[in-house]
């Protein structure tokens, strides 16, 4: 061919598709980096947008986002978002801070529309997992030398054991991993009843690293969130088991699973110190006026319920929580205490959003769990999971606004999702982890 007749149409024909792989790959990236560093995750997530521009192919994507609900609540949530800025009276860096901290929520919908080949689902769940054990052997080995690279080491936090991210993170993104690995058995016991020549010794080695992240959360790392979620995450294991798996031997070690968690948990001094300690903080608050964690977060809520209830439709807007706040606030010092969020999720966005945005939110998980209850059993245990402890922890915080938790949620949201979805339409490859005896 003549450099003449190599046209513009052909350039693009040649090159989109590649161009679109590493939208795909960019996705995998992303879900590695989010356990280990918000500085590549922000590089990660710039480079995503600039190929999805470059790659073209806008309308197969809106096609695969507008047939699947999760994908279209997603967009209508941040439309609500995007909508509270015209009557806003926040200052202009909280309008932009908040839009920039929601948009990540757009990792769901971009992973269901690129994310089409069974292939790219599984990779994306399998970079994940490998940071996720990455950070738990770390975790361990920071609990017989304090090396410098931890952040528990540069925090001087004696006794705790969270690795790149606070021990909160951590705590959430560990007790996940558990249910992941103890799905990822799950799943290989499945393809062993059914004639597959995987070894054993893989299922019983992902038995162990479930038992050794549970371990962690109780006994390691000092996030009391993390105990509660772990706890979540082992009911809901018991609930498929129970409901979905009609398998007994399963439902026998989903039990026991439980029953052994919770028994660590009760011996745990960690964790007996951390209640404990939670406890104290409520009663102080309560007795003596002390400004403690626990008793912070009672004010925020009892503001953010005044908010509410002025403003209830619509709310205040985008980014105005912290100037209403501050307007209300005891006390200058109370302001600078609580001016971040309100540390629940849920209050967050109806003080913004009024019942408008509490809804669209709540809409957005119910139609999360939908789209989990449509994929394979060992999968809807992991999204199910995850999405039960995303409910936890938003009526503990407010993980959406977070980067690493409002990265991580919505981008593993859509990656399971993806799954659901493209299941439905002809391509019923599960997002299976790739081992000793399985084709990729």
């Amino acid at each position: 061919m003549s450099l003449s007749a190599f046209t513009r149409s052909d350039f693009l024909d040649r090159v989109h598709p590649t161009i679109g792989k590493w939208s795909a790959l960019w996705l995998v990236a992303a879900a590695a980096a989010v356990p280990l560093g918000t500085g590549p995750s922000n590089v990660i997530g710039g480079c995503l947008f600039f190929t999805l521009l470059a790659a073209g192919g806008y309308r197969e994507h809106w096609a695969r986002i507008r047939r699947h609900p999760f994908a279209l609540a997603t967009i209508v949530l941040f439309a609500v978002i995007f909508l509270g800025v015209s009557y806003s009276n926040a200052p202009f860096d909280e309008i932009r801070r908040t839009l920039t901290k929601y948009a990540r929520l757009l990792y769901a919908p971009i992973a269901i529309a690129v994310l089409y080949d069974g292939r790219w689902r599984r990779r994306a769940l399998l970079a994940w997992m490998l940071s996720m054990l990455l950070t738990l052997v770390l975790s361990y080995l920071h609990s017989v030398w304090a090396f410098p690279l931890a952040r528990a080491t540069r925090e001087r936090e004696i006794g705790d054991h969270f690795i790149f991210k606070h021990h909160i993170t951590q705590n959430v993104m560990m007790s996940v991993f558990a249910i992941a690995a103890f799905a990822q058995a799950w799943r290989l016991r499945a393809q062993r009843l059914a004639g597959s020549n995987v070894a054993a010794q893989w299922m019983w080695l992902w038995i162990t690293v479930a038992f050794a992240a549970a371990v962690n959360v109780l006994f390691f790392v000092l996030g009391r969130t993390g105990y509660l979620t772990l706890l979540v995450n082992l009911v809901v294991v018991v609930l498929v088991a129970f409901v979905a798996a009609k398998d007994r031997r399963l439902m026998v070690v989903a039990a026991s699973l439980m029953v052994i968690g919770i028994g660590a948990a009760v011996n745990s001094q960690t964790v007996h110190s951390r209640l404990q300690a939670a406890i104290n903080e409520v009663e102080s608050s309560q007795e003596r006026g002390i400004s403690t964690s626990m008793g912070q977060r009672m004010e925020y809520a009892s503001k953010s319920i005044d908010l509410i209830k002025a403003r209830p439709i619509l709310g205040w807007g985008t980014g105005s929580y912290a100037m209403e706040y501050c307007r209300i606030a005891k006390s200058p010092e109370w302001c600078k205490l609580g001016a971040y969020n309100p540390h629940n999720q849920f209050l967050f966005f109806a003080v913004q959003f009024g019942l408008l945005g509490l809804v669209a939110l709540l809409a957005w998980l119910v139609l999360a769990g939908v789209a989990m209850q449509k994929l394979p059993l060992a999968d809807r245990l992991l999204g199910l999971s995850l999405l039960a402890t995303l409910c936890v922890h938003s009526m503990l915080d407010s993980p959406l606004y977070i980067v690493t938790e409002g990265t991580w949620y919505p981008l593993m949201l859509g990656i399971l999702a993806a799954g659901a979805y493209h299941r439905n339409n002809g391509n019923a490859a599960p997002i299976t982890l790739v081992t000793p005896g399985q084709s990729g």
